[in-house]
């Protein structure tokens, strides 16, 4: 339930798996974000979507009994339910739905989802699945529909008006069956309904929300299937469906693959057991209850937003080919693919939908890496196979195509460092620097000029700072690819930022092509991007050294850092876009207590980590712990479960010989269980000792029982294993981690 009143539509998905295709929840709000798919604190349920996934949504199963018409809509057929008899699980959800006296249980292999429907009354049962109109972030228009037999139906819809961008059109094949014979199967299509149908074709009519819109907040009408059967009181319906981007016939593959049975129970047992095995990755003893609560529910945003778009048989979706037309593609060439396969037959990686990797150096990149690097290789793999179909690396790859959300070439932060903690093992890491290359050149995804590639610096900031971060990545991995001439060039554009150094206020600042300020505000966010300069001054962790440089040396920067923190702090670290001094509300400045490492006052790190970790990331009610605004699929997440681990990496572990930077954690003791398959040792494992809510400050540090006077350990160590044991004190140890 954490933060669901402010979260997004695609958050809070009870029947998925970790970077599931199906992912399934009721639906309360229908809206994207701000409170969107499920919120608490709106207790009717508008219908049941299999798809909640970046800018896809839809196929809304909704159980009702007696006379409904359809044709009404969701705000028609809705039922109020009660939090006091709800089950919410990872895998599972279980409520009842008032209106229809009858309870509705949920859960989901990774293709598949499955619903248990038992009822209170003697009723006509009509199981509505809805295929037109607007779901969270996109629409559904085009229905159609085929009655295979009493029991099976196949059809498909397209997904069209994506909210931030896309393929103008997306189609989503799906198929359902039900354990019970269909009495009837009746269908609507708007106002229009028809009776024992053996197919149905719906509407592909639309309506803008608001005239100045192109393809986005679209309407349309409702259509779609009414599966009739009569019940008893204690009779029990079960449906499962399956969805393909490619076809029905894989559908019907998924289904057969993933749940053949009608065995409910044992896919929840099933279900939730994989997700045991995900989250147990890392095992932590000690801290409060609510801390381990809300460190899990890290975890699980951190493995649920991102979603696989490939068959059980390796097909995927590609919608690369076509015209872009602002954030969407139009004109689409679409196009069926195949992934390659092992010597085992099975594909040797997924293709993903997902939200932009925009600034995931400081959260997802680090954390994946820790626990679950077949992860990384896999994001790793699918980005450059996106870029082999179309030319681009994505920033947000949506239903096999572009949606050009955020900013700059965020896709090589998450391949270098990969690359340089030696986990990508599903792409020759050759061809990905040299997709990478091409991307960092005008017309690529990075989106440069020759005034940037000239002068360092583009008259957005935000931009500016976000490309350096990724030339300085990739000088990272030419270096280890032994390209010395590419290093050299791309560590030299790295170096830009310098032009937007503002010597009076000692702080970055945007300039237009001429030289001359765009303003000298520091907490106006015009020329960054989410951001402003007392946020976003310190996104230059590749050359923290050079900023220190520049201000006149570490005690300035802490000071001027610091100052930020205190002013912040009465807000809990939490702004809007470009608002505040500091914000852990949104990506940019999502490393900044960490700067301090780097400045030669660890402690302040130690400090001002367990402040924004508690003040910003701590709450545990529908209304707070993700800071109130963007969490963007598992980012803020990610920098929370960091926090509370004491591990991070400004650098977002792209350089070339990675390091780990110490910090407090809140638990006593973490295990973090390693691959094999990537990783020699068994298990790398910190102890706190003399840990509390105020012995917040290392006082002592040894790595394997050799001391550690640096407040930083190689990847390497990581990898082989071992114990991390931190002696913590309520006052600050100034002497210790100070030595770089």
């Amino acid at each position: 339930y954490i933060e669901t009143t402010k979260g997004r539509y695609f958050f809070f998905i009870t029947g998925c798996q970790p970077f599931g295709m199906i992912s399934a929840a009721p639906l309360t709000r229908n809206k994207n974000q701000y409170g969107g798919g499920y919120n608490y604190n709106s207790t009717e349920v508008l219908g049941f979507p299999q798809i909640h996934s970046w800018v896809l949504a839809g196929l809304t199963l909704m159980p009702v009994t007696g006379e409904i018409n359809p044709s009404l809509g969701e705000q028609h057929w809705k039922s109020s339910f009660s939090h006091s008899g709800e089950i919410v699980q990872p895998a599972y959800h279980r409520l009842f739905l008032e209106k229809y006296k009858l309870w509705v249980e949920q859960t989901a292999t990774h293709r598949v989802s499955f619903y248990r429907m038992t009822y209170a009354e003697d009723a006509r049962s009509t199981l509505l699945l809805n295929l037109g109109g607007f779901v969270g972030s996109t629409t559904m228009i085009n229905a159609r529909v085929k009655r295979l037999d009493d029991m099976k139906i196949e059809g498909s819809f397209d997904t069209y008006g994506r909210h931030w961008g896309g393929p103008e059109k997306v189609t989503v094949y799906f198929t359902a069956e039900f354990d019970h014979p269909v009495d009837a199967l009746d269908g609507w299509s708007d106002t229009d309904h028809f009776t024992g149908i053996q197919t149905l074709e719906g509407t592909d009519k639309v309506t803008r929300r608001a005239e100045n819109e192109t393809l986005s907040w679209l309407d349309a009408p409702t259509a779609g299937v009414c599966a009739r059967h009569h019940v008893k009181a204690g009779d029990r319906l079960q449906v499962k469906m399956s969805i393909s981007y490619v076809s029905t016939k894989n559908a019907w593959e998924n289904m057969a693959a993933e749940c053949s049975h009608w065995d409910f129970d044992r896919v929840r047992n099933e279900s939730q057991q994989e997700w045991n095995d995900w989250l147990g990755r890392i095992d932590v003893q000690g801290g409060t209850e609510a801390q381990q609560v809300k460190f899990y529910t890290d975890l699980w945003h951190v493995l649920l937003g991102r979603h696989k778009l490939d068959d059980v048989n390796g097909d995927y979706p590609d919608n690369t080919d076509g015209t872009r037309k602002g954030s969407y593609t139009v004109d689409i060439k679409f196009k069926a693919r195949t992934l390659p396969k092992g010597k085992d037959g099975n594909s040797l990686y997924h293709m993903y939908n997902s939200d932009a990797f925009w600034l995931t150096q400081w959260n997802l990149n680090i954390l994946w890496g820790l626990a679950w690097p077949e992860v990384l290789d896999n994001f790793s793999a699918s980005l450059v196979q996106y870029a082999d179909n179309g030319k681009l690396l994505p920033r947000g790859p949506c239903g096999g195509g572009y949606t050009y959300i955020m900013t700059g070439c965020p896709a090589t932060n998450l391949l270098v460092s990969t690359y340089t903690r030696g986990l990508m093992t599903k792409t020759d890491p050759m061809h990905a620097f040299e997709v990478m290359k091409r991307n960092h050149e005008p017309g690529g995804m990075m989106e440069i000029d020759r005034f940037y590639i000239e002068k360092g610096y583009m008259p957005n900031a935000g931009v500016t700072l976000e490309a350096n971060f990724q030339d300085w990545a990739l000088s990272q991995m030419a270096l280890g690819l032994r390209r010395k001439k590419d290093a050299a060039y791309f560590l030299k554009r790295s170096q830009g930022w310098k032009n937007l150094y503002h010597s009076g206020q000692k702080l970055l600042f945007p300039k237009d092509q001429t030289g001359k300020w765009l303003h000298e505000d520091p907490l106006e966010g015009y020329g960054w991007v989410e951001a402003n300069a007392w946020q976003a001054t310190w996104s230059v962790s590749h050359d923290i050294g050079g900023l220190a440089k520049l201000m006149g040396g570490n005690d300035i920067l802490c000071a001027k850092l610091n100052h930020a923190f205190e002013m912040a702090a009465p807000q809990d670290f939490v702004f809007g876009y470009g608002k505040g001094y500091v914000s852990y509300a949104n990506q940019p400045g999502c490393s900044n207590a960490h700067v301090f490492n780097w400045a030669g006052k660890p402690w302040l790190t130690q400090y001002w980590v367990r402040r924004v970790s508690e003040q910003a990331y701590g709450g545990v009610t529908p209304d707070k712990g993700y800071g109130g605004h963007d969490e963007d699929q598992g980012q803020m997440g990610g920098v929370s479960a960091l926090m509370s681990l004491g591990l991070f990496s400004i650098k977002g572990a792209a350089d070339l010989h990675p390091v780990y930077e110490i910090t407090s954690p809140v638990f006593d003791t973490i295990t973090i269980r390693l691959d094999k398959k990537y990783y020699p040792g068994e298990t790398f494992v910190i102890k706190t000792h003399n840990n509390s809510a105020q012995n917040r400050y290392i006082q002592k540090a040894t790595l394997n029982g050799k001391l550690l006077n640096r407040f930083w350990f190689p990847h390497e160590d990581f990898a082989r294993g071992g114990v991390l044991e931190l002696w913590m004190g309520p006052d600050p140890n100034r002497s210790w981690g100070t030595n770089l």
